[in-house]
């Protein structure tokens, strides 16, 4: 192929631009089957209202992936040709020089269709002589990489449109794409997919001109970065029906259609006729949640659940467990943290490694002063579920753990079976905001907490582990406060014509 027959190739597919934001790139496939609601925003929300918020965890794991993969890549393909350039368009100019010139594997490879406003990255293009394309007795074939057991659905949908660009491109639309997993490695059929792609294209094109506007998500995580506050702002604000915890998009339509669009609505309706409409708990929940929410207060849902039976001590406790970011992946406990209630103090127990988690047990265990009248305080099932499975595996640590277990009790399902609550859900990050609750850090959440571990490990850098514990003890707190609020807060009975009784 002429340098000619090259320059031609590149006008083509890039119609004489690079990306923008009316391109659709296939790693944003993800986004559009789970969150459409941020792509809605990237193109019609005022764009002021954007928050950046820096993914710690994604950038690590991306750059931990990409040092693994490159590995494994050049001691595959020891002539493999990695792609690079100073702009977008030098990368898609060297991807289609190095496929004119039959190199064996082509990685980082960029895939442009753009007058059909598609493009893309290959971690590997891999050539094969069975057929002839547009460069010769050849094509290329994608390999693609996953941190992931499984096949998701949005990897699969995103290689077979990276392989329908491809084949537009060399004339050979390859019958797969070899997906690479933990493990293993997966080929997936492009015409097994074919039709969902179409259909999920012209989806994202109604998204881009304004045809559509799909749901956001329920708070505090109603989009993705950088549209969660402002997605969170907006469903607040509207008293939207996604407020109300445990309807699905379904459930919410049928209340549109019978003339409720709002949390109020659904509050002024009656029991009566929510009972009509949706089956039961859905009916009953939703109206006492809107009755929280329109009394700004929580409502009796059932006696005798709460508040929680206090103890001599009492201790709320909570587990930070971390990946290694290492070809391993181990994935252990490092950080057990306690408020303890009595002493007014939080306590912490870090393992640097995974050989020093049952250490950070004992001393957890060590620490419960008596076991008779101590109660260990979390929230969700997590805590315990972690503590019988290390049990299960060491049978020399069990006693201490199950005694531990032993004298948990689930704040959790203690506030959910005693309240409805003016919160999207009872997630702690819902539940306490709801009553005045905030972490001090915007840029601590579970998953940076990870990566300042990480980090901490490697630099030694006290500042980022004392990032980690301010994060822990907040978490730890947030439920000692979210039980002092409840039990001092008026909790409404409503009868089921919304009145209170």
């Amino acid at each position: 192929m002429t340098d000619t027959d090259l320059q031609q190739l590149l006008a083509e597919f890039s119609g004489g631009r690079e990306p923008g934001k009316s391109d659709f790139n296939a790693s944003r496939m993800f986004s559009l089957l789970e969150d459409p609601f941020s792509i809605w925003c990237s193109f019609h929300a005022p764009q002021e209202e954007a928050v950046a918020e820096f993914n710690r965890y994604e950038t690590l794991k991306v750059r931990t992936d990409r040092r693994s993969r490159d590995e494994w890549i050049k001691q595959e393909f020891p002539t493999v040709v990695f792609i690079s350039g100073e702009t977008e368009t030098d990368r898609f100019k060297n991807t289609l020089t190095a496929m004119a010139a039959g190199k064996d594997a082509i990685a980082n490879a960029a895939l442009w269709n753009l007058p059909e406003s598609v493009y893309g990255n290959v971690n590997l293009l891999v050539k094969k002589t069975d057929l002839s394309g547009r460069f010769g007795p050849f094509y290329y074939e994608i390999y693609q990489f996953k941190r992931a057991h499984d096949l998701k659905e949005h990897y699969a949908l995103q290689v077979c449109l990276l392989n329908r660009i491809l084949g537009q491109i060399q004339q050979v639309t390859p019958v797969h794409t070899r997906v690479h997993l933990k493990g293993h490695f997966i080929e997936v059929p492009y015409e097994k997919h074919r039709e969902r792609l179409e259909r999920e294209l012209t989806f994202w094109q109604t998204i881009r001109d304004g045809k559509a506007k799909p749901e956001a998500h329920k708070p505090p995580k109603a989009a993705s970065a950088p549209w969660r506050v402002y997605a969170n702002k907006i469903v607040a604000q509207s008293k939207d029906l996604l407020m109300l915890p445990g309807l699905n998009t379904e459930m919410r339509q049928c209340l549109k259609i019978n003339g409720m669009f709002n949390t109020d609505d659904v509050a002024h309706a009656g029991l009566a006729k929510l009972q009509g409409i949706l089956e039961e708990p859905h009916a009953t929940n939703s109206f006492y949640n809107a009755q929280a929410y329109l009394h700004n207060k929580p409502v009796l849902r059932e006696a005798g659940h709460f508040p929680p039976p206090e103890k001599k001590y009492n201790l709320y406790f909570d587990f930070e467990a971390t990946e290694t970011f290492t070809k391993d992946n181990v994935s252990f406990v490092y950080l057990i943290g306690i408020w303890d209630k009595e002493e007014n103090k939080y306590v912490s127990f870090v393992a640097k490694t995974p050989q020093e988690e049952l250490q950070i047990f004992e001393q957890f265990y060590n620490y419960v002063k008596d076991f008779a009248h101590t109660a260990l305080y979390h929230w969700t099932e997590y805590e315990v579920k972690k503590m019988k499975k290390l049990a299960a595996a060491n049978p020399s640590s069990a006693a201490h753990l199950n005694a531990l277990c032993g004298i948990c009790y689930d704040l959790k399902v203690a506030v959910s079976k005693a309240f409805y609550l003016p919160a999207p859900s009872f997630s702690l990050k819902a539940a306490a905001p709801a009553f005045g609750f905030n972490w001090r850090q915007d840029d601590c959440g579970a998953m940076d907490s990870m990566v300042y571990f990480t980090n901490w490990l490697k630099t030694g850098n006290d500042e980022l582990l004392q990032k980690v514990l301010m994060y822990n003890e907040d978490d730890c707190k947030a439920m000692l406060d979210l039980e002092d609020k409840l039990k001092s807060a008026e909790v409404l009975r409503i009868s089921t014509d919304g009145k209170i009784i």
